[in-house]
C-alpha cells in the first residue's frame, strides 16, 4: 500500500497505537491540535509542531523572507489557540539550500521574532542543517493551559452550535491567485493573497472561548472546513448541519468568484489554511459567548449545529440539502 492510498489521516490512525509509551500524565497524544501533558492538577503543557516544505506548502518567491518566517510560527500558534492555551516557547529547525543567503535567513528569523514578540513567545533554539534541494522549516511550540479551560476536538454535543471566529475561504482563493496569476484588481487580489501568506493566529479568540466554559470543542481550520469539521464529528461521535447563507464570505472572495465565474463554496469548504477557529458552543450560552467575543474585539459567527445523526450536510440557499464529503487538504491525496 502506498501513502497516497492510505492518506495522511489514515496513516496517523495506523501509527497512533505505536506512539504512546508512558501514558501516565498524557491527556492527549496524536489526534488533536496539540499534545497535552498534565504537569500538575492546575497546569497542562501543550506541545505542537508543524512542517513547511518548499514546493509542497509554499514557493520562496511568493512572499518576503520576513513574511514566510511569520507564517511558519503563526501556523503553530494557531494550534495553541485551538486548545484555548497561552503560547510560551518555540524551537525552530531549518534545512537550508545553498541558493538562500545569510541576509535572507536573517530576515526570515526577524519575521518570526516579530510575531513571537507580539505574543510574548521565546525562540529558544532548534537545529540548522544543509538541504540539497528545497527549504525545509519545522517549528515546535509549547504553551500552557488551565485543565478547566482546555479545548479538545472530541467533546462536541448534539444541538451544540457550530461557530467560527472569522471568514472562510480567503486563503484558498489567495492560493488560487498565486498558482494561476490573473489580471485581477488589486483591491480584490491583495487581501486574499495576504490571507494566505500571512495568517493571523486566533489566540485571543481561543482564550475567549476557553474562559467562557460554554465551548465544548474546538479546532483550527487548517485543512478546510469540510475536513476539520469532519475531525470534530468523527472524534465526538456526532454529525453536523451547516447553512450556506450563514457562511462568512468576505467581499474580496465574493468578487473574485464573480470574476472567475466559479462557486466560492469550494474554497470555503475545502480550501484550508484559514486558521480561524471552529467551535462547538452550548446553545443556551451562545449569546453570552458572542457578547464576550465582541467585548474582546472579535466576532463569533454561527454557521450551523451539531446533530446526533452521523454525516455532514449543507443546506443550500435554495433550501436543498446535500451531503458534504470531507475534501480538504491531505498531503498524500493531492
Amino acid at each position: 500500500m502506498k501513502m497516497k492510498d492510505l492518506g495522511e489521516f489514515g496513516f496517523i490512525d495506523r501509527i497512533a497505537p505505536l506512539c504512546k509509551i508512558n501514558s501516565g500524565d498524557v491527556i492527549r497524544g496524536i489526534g488533536d491540535d496539540c499534545s497535552v501533558v498534565s504537569l500538575s492538577p492546575d497546569l497542562y503543557l501543550l506541545v505542537t509542531t508543524d512542517l513547511l516544505i518548499e514546493r509542497v506548502h509554499f514557493l520562496v518567491d511568493w512572499q518576503s523572507a520576513h513574511t514566510l518566517g511569520g507564517k511558519a510560527l503563526a501556523v503553530n500558534l494557531s494550534d495553541i489557540a485551538a486548545c484555548g492555551g497561552i503560547p510560551r516557547d518555540a524551537f525552530v529547525s531549518i534545512a537550508v539550500p545553498d541558493r538562500l543567503n545569510v541576509d535572507w535567513l536573517e530576515d526570515f528569523y526577524r519575521g518570526m521574532a516579530d510575531l513571537a514578540d507580539k505574543f510574548k513567545v521565546n525562540i529558544l533554539g532548534g537545529d540548522t542543517t544543509r538541504s540539497l534541494t528545497d527549504l525545509v522549516i519545522n517549528v515546535v511550540v509549547t504553551g500552557f493551559s488551565n485543565p478547566k479551560e482546555t479545548l479538545f476536538r472530541n467533546e462536541a454535543q448534539p444541538e451544540d452550535i457550530i461557530a467560527v471566529s472569522g471568514p472562510l475561504g480567503n486563503s484558498a482563493a489567495g492560493l488560487e491567485l498565486l498558482l494561476n496569476p490573473r489580471p485581477i484588481p488589486d483591491t480584490i487580489a491583495s487581501p486574499l493573497i495576504y490571507a494566505h501568506i500571512s495568517p493571523r493566529p486566533h489566540l485571543t479568540e481561543g482564550r475567549t472561548l476557553a474562559k467562557s466554559h460554554a465551548c465544548n470543542a474546538a479546532i483550527d481550520i487548517s485543512d478546510g472546513l469540510s475536513s476539520d469539521l469532519g475531525h470534530v464529528c468523527k472524534q465526538s461521535g456526532v454529525g453536523a448541519i451547516i447553512f450556506e447563507e450563514k457562511l462568512p464570505l468576505s467581499e474580496p472572495l465574493i468578487k473574485l468568484a464573480r470574476e472567475l465565474t466559479v462557486d466560492p463554496l469550494d474554497w470555503v469548504l475545502n480550501g484550508g489554511e484559514d486558521y480561524v477557529l471552529l467551535a462547538s458552543i452550548r446553545p443556551d450560552q451562545l449569546t453570552d459567548v458572542m457578547r464576550a467575543a465582541a467585548s474582546d474585539g472579535w466576532e463569533l459567527i454561527e454557521i450551523g449545529k451539531f446533530v446526533s445523526t452521523p454525516g455532514i450536510k449543507l443546506v443550500r440557499a435554495s433550501g436543498e440539502t446535500t451531503a458534504i464529503v470531507p475534501r480538504g487538504w491531505d498531503h498524500f491525496k493531492y
